[in-house]
């Protein structure tokens, strides 16, 4: 009985096998003579033509809102708070005094370097007085010495007269023309003459002396002006040094901006330095920061100026508009990121520091592009390929790709505008396989009634 059904089955699966191998033969006569369209399966594929749209590169990163500048402020002298005149959410001007501290031994030697500048002037209005004083005894020591030399000539010419009168009366008493008390008379005139001759030159070496002193006293009252001048300049020097230390009496803001922090109160004793106790923390508020770190696959793309879209979850998704500011170019080695800046104008305080913020960057864009879904991509071989559908049959045509932001890609050569363009799983096409066109369900064709 086994054996039977056994031979049976034979039976069986051996005309299974003939009636198969009849239907290939039939199909390949069909297929060598054209063949008609039932007798190939068709796949059917949704298809799209390419669009011109606006492609963008974008990265969408969260965010926190900070103030452009954040400032502690402490005092720089140790002083007690003589009162406060700014409390937290206060907005204050550039140089608006915050608080006033009392150091009375800062003002104390603001008052003492400001008489040593009074006391520096007036030594010099006496060095003045006695460059004066100096220049007069100079010019009487001149007068002097012109006044002797004018003496040296009277004694050279008188002592040259009885040179020469004694030399005549010596030659009328040699003649016996004259008697010898004339001659001895004339030889002391001479003599006499000589005489007041040398001590008219040596007035003169004394004039030259005493002109010679005076001098050097001018230099050295000159001198002493310089000096006292000197005395004056740093004298202002530390004055100047007393009047700065005098002014950190007064606690000032360094910017327009808001006091979100106080931390002292009057009486207070303050410790100079940023190791003491923090008195305020102002930040500014015309302008607000919002800090992101961009991926390491965004990063090479992002720059200065590339446009930023701001969103605010707090503001029901409020969005502002704005540009990347500044960038650290390199990217942190812990998180892999680029931290990336945007700085946004606050003149109605609407942003506030600390807000969480969603932030979407634009590093490329381009207009009126061809662009196709990206789903119609095929990336083989480190190609790139669409499958076109031209008479029925799966065409696959490599293209050029240009921007893509998930949704659509921009094809830059390749592909023409009307063309249809398998959407999805197009890489599961052979090229010249059949296909057919699923039609969308507005345009499916109604069955017959």
């Amino acid at each position: 009985m086994r054996v039977r059904f056994a031979e049976a089955s034979l039976a069986v699966l051996g005309v299974l096998a003939l009636l198969n191998a009849g239907c290939r033969k039939h199909a390949g006569e069909v297929a060598s003579k054209g063949g008609t369209a039932e007798s190939s399966p068709v796949t059917r594929v949704a298809t799209a033509t390419p669009e011109r749209a606006t492609v963008r590169r974008t990265t969408e990163e969260p965010g926190q809102i900070e103030a452009a500048e954040t400032t502690p402020i402490y005092a720089k002298l140790g002083g007690y708070v003589e009162s406060v005149a700014a409390d937290i959410g206060d907005k204050v001007k550039k140089g608006q005094v915050l608080a006033v501290l009392r150091v009375p031994e800062t003002e104390a030697d603001l008052k003492q370097k400001r008489a040593m500048i009074e006391q520096a002037e007036s030594e010099k209005r006496q060095d003045e007085a006695s460059v004066d004083v100096a220049q007069a005894g100079v010019a009487s020591a001149e007068a002097k010495v012109a006044e002797i030399q004018a003496g040296i000539r009277r004694a050279d010419a008188d002592f040259a007269r009885w040179r020469a009168e004694f030399a005549r009366i010596e030659q009328l008493f040699r003649e016996r023309a004259q008697t010898g008390s004339l001659l001895d008379e004339t030889e002391n005139k001479l003599k006499a003459a000589e005489a007041t001759r040398e001590e008219v030159r040596a007035q003169v070496k004394s004039a030259e002396a005493a002109l010679a002193e005076a001098k050097a006293h001018l230099v050295k009252a000159r001198s002493d002006v310089q000096t006292a001048t000197s005395h004056i300049d740093v004298a202002r020097f530390e004055a100047e040094h007393a009047e700065a230390m005098a002014g950190y009496m007064k606690i000032r803001a360094p910017f327009d901006g808001v006091i979100t922090r106080r931390a002292v109160d009057t009486g207070h004793l303050t410790t100079p330095g940023a190791s003491g106790e923090l008195l305020f923390i102002i930040v500014r508020s015309d302008i607000v920061t919002i800090t992101v770190g961009v991926p390491e696959n965004d990063a090479p793309y992002v720059n200065p100026g590339d446009r930023a879209l701001v969103r605010l979850q707090a503001m029901e998704g409020k969005t502002f508009q704005g540009e990347v500011t500044r960038t650290a170019w390199a990217l942190d080695a812990t998180t892999r990121t680029l931290q990336t800046e945007i700085d946004l104008p606050n003149a109605d305080d609407v942003l506030r520091p600390g807000l969480y913020a969603y932030v979407t960057i634009v590093s490329e864009e381009h207009k009126d592009a061809l662009t196709v879904p990206a789903t119609a991509i095929v990336a083989e071989g480190g190609r790139n390929f669409c499958v076109i559908v031209e008479g029925g049959h799966a065409t696959r045509r490599e293209v050029k790709l240009g921007l893509s932001d998930g949704k659509r890609t921009e094809i830059v050569s390749g592909i023409r505008e009307g063309e249809l363009v398998v959407e999805a799983n197009a890489g599961s096409l052979a090229d010249g396989q059949s296909v057919g066109r699923i039609e969308p369900p507005g345009q499916a064709t109604r069955p017959k009634s």
